[in-house]
Parts: structure tokens; sequence; C-alpha cells
């Protein structure tokens, strides 16, 4: 829902000079976080894991508020680009390690989280001639569907419908192609149990699951902006995450999964305002620690 009413109220934004997109975004991300209770609270609240309690915590919350109307900014802007374009707003020197990760001819399995610009990794690897694979997001509305999968395709990705997400990906990976796949989103049940940012949280198991099934190369990734007001990235990637077979299947989807966490919690250390997470990645603690600061007024 954050995404379809962000894309509603920030339609204009790809018309407008960048920095006027980005001061409109931010008016509503201002808002938006004032006015939106349960997505602040659960920000904060993911926060406090990250940086522990404080004013640091808080800040980097709101701040993440702000960073995602600017992704939503560049989501807009980005159609408007060509390849060439595309392909200079990403800062990478290791196409030489994706290319080798390719040479295994497994397939590759990118992952990523709500960080950073993860929409504008995929367009510059398809800009650059990856075959690219992702995922339809499902939101409640279908006019966002429709806005998130048209701009994916024009940007040259191969868009996966949800309802046969198995199939494809598993022939995606025959075909030596590429996957880009979100891993940040608890749940309740049907997934693994790891270690993130020292406590225990239910994470998808999907990606270890298909690695496993296919023997596609896993690699973490992370898009952080270069800095508030460009639209720059710093691609980050993690090439030493290695399946390894035990022998038991479920004892190797959690090991998997909790590198790939582990990835990624270096990632938003360094990063943290740059992660978008406005529902509770952890099971709530108690209601005392739980309870949302005052909102006293930021220095």
């Amino acid at each position: 829902m954050i995404l379809y009413w962000a894309v509603r109220l920030a339609g204009l934004a790809r018309w407008l000079p960048l920095r006027l997109s980005y001061f409109l975004g931010d008016v509503i991300a201002t808002l938006a976080w004032w006015c939106w209770r349960g997505p602040r609270t659960a920000a904060i609240d993911n926060m406090q894991r990250v940086l522990g309690h404080g004013a640091a915590a808080r800040r980097a919350a709101r701040y993440s508020f702000l960073n995602y109307a600017r992704y939503v900014v560049d989501f807009l802007r980005a159609p408007k680009l060509k390849p060439e374009e595309v392909i200079t707003k990403v800062h990478f020197d290791q196409w030489d390690a994706i290319d080798a990760a390719f040479a295994e001819g497994k397939g590759v399995i990118f992952i990523l989280m709500h960080f950073g610009n993860w929409d504008m990794g995929g367009a510059v690897l398809a800009a650059r001639g990856y075959p690219l694979n992702v995922i339809a997001d499902i939101f409640g509305n279908d006019r966002a569907n429709e806005i998130v999968v048209r701009a994916r395709q024009v940007r040259g990705m191969k868009v996966i419908p949800s309802d046969r997400a198995a199939a494809g990906i598993v022939r995606a990976m025959r075909r030596n192609e590429a996957l880009a796949i979100l891993i940040d989103t608890p749940i309740e049940n049907g997934g693994v149990e790891i270690s993130f940012f020292g406590e225990r949280t239910l994470v998808p198991a999907g990606p270890a699951r298909i690695a496993l099934r296919t023997g596609a190369r896993v690699i973490p990734v992370a898009l952080p902006r270069a800095s508030g007001t460009s639209d720059q990235l710093i691609a980050m990637a993690d090439f030493d995450v290695r399946i390894t077979r035990t022998g038991d299947d479920e004892r190797d989807v959690v090991a998997l999964t909790q590198r790939i966490f582990a990835a990624h919690e270096r990632f938003i250390r360094a990063y943290p305002d740059q992660w978008y997470i406005f529902r509770r990645m952890w099971p709530a603690r108690s209601p005392a620690a739980t309870r949302e600061p005052a909102l006293a007024p930021e220095r």
C-alpha cells in the first residue's frame, strides 16, 4: 500500500528536475512519518535491533521514510533513461566476478532486500545484457501492480507471474539466466529461523531451496544511494556465499539462509537508513519494550 500511494502522489516527479522531485518526495515521506503510526512504529522497532535503543534508531527510521520516497522518485524516472544512461547510475567494478558466476552454467540468484534502489540493480544488469528475471509483486491494487510490472518490463527484465513462480524460476536457472529476489519479508510460518542482528526471526526459505535444487550461484547484493540528493548508486555484493551440502536438506537450507542474512547484515550496518522495512522484521517484544518513543522534535 505504501508503494501505491507514493506512486499516486509522486507521479509528477518523473517530469520535474531531480532535486525538485526529491523535495516533493521528502514532503510526502514526512507526512507519512507523522501520520502513519503503524509503519513508523515498526520502522523504529526494526532500527532498534540494528542500532540499539535511542535517538539514532529513531533518526534512521525517519530517514528511511525519506530515502524510500527518493527510491520511488528514481523508480518513476527510470523508464525515461536509455540503457547507456542506466549503466552510469551504478558504480561497480566486479563485473568479472558476475561473469564467473554465470560461467558456472546453473544460473545466478541475486538476493536483495528493500534497501537502496534494488530496482536499478536489475535495470543495470539488463542494460548490460544479462538475462534477468524478477517475480511480479502483488499489491492490493491492480493499478499499482500494472505500474510496477510495466516499469520493469520496459527496463528489459522478464517478469515471472507470482502464481507460476516456482516453475518459471527453475526454467530460468536451466537457461543459465539470473533471478533477482527480495528476501526481507517477515513470515509467521513456512520459513526458517535464523539469527539477524543477534535476534531470532522467521524468514523465507524459498531462495535457499531454489539454489539447493538447481545448483544456482547465490549472490547477496545491495545498492545504497551514494548521497541523499544523488541518484548515483554504489553496488555491494558478497561473492563468498557458497552452497555447502551435508546430506540434510533442511539443515542446508537454514545454513545457506543464515549466510545470506549475514551478508545483508553487513550491508545494513553500513547504511541503516536505506533499509525500508515498515513492518516488523522480528517478533514483537513485550509491550514495554515495543512502545514507540515520544515524538519529540529531532535535533
